[in-house]
């Protein structure tokens, strides 16, 4: 019985503790937001190019923020895939315990999910 036991927590600690998942070198580059939306309020925000609110990915997996751009913040970041069903992709910023829902394909990125009251927000690629 404790044998079965051991092995069951050693199983749910290991899925627990997903490491890091290595980043797409598409990923590294500036993104200019293009619209944010959600909250149960129906927020919904959409920005032109050359807006100047950019997050920059580099590769050290470090990141700055800008604002109208004048950088605003900085830090670093890293991915990690949730287990379950759906084995989601979630960003986290500056060590913190909880990621946002986070997806990337080609010119475009999105942070954030506008479930419940989250706050989605849309990028687009403007340089590597």
């Amino acid at each position: 019985m404790r044998k079965t036991l051991l092995l069951i927590l050693l199983s749910v600690g290991a899925f627990a503790c997903k490491k890091s998942e290595p980043v797409s070198p598409g990923l590294f580059g500036k993104w200019e937001i293009r619209s944010r939306y959600g909250s149960i309020s129906g927020f919904d925000s959409t920005y032109k190019a050359g807006n100047g609110t950019i997050l920059q990915f580099n590769s050290d997996s470090t990141y700055n923020y800008y604002t109208k751009r004048k950088l605003s913040s900085s830090g670093a970041f890293h991915i990690k895939t949730l287990p379950g069903i759906n084995a989601a992709l979630n960003i986290y910023f500056d060590n913190t315990e909880y990621g946002q829902p986070f997806s990337y394909n080609g010119t475009k990125m999105t942070i954030g999910a506008d479930f419940d009251d989250g706050v989605a927000a849309e990028y687009e690629k403007i340089a590597n």
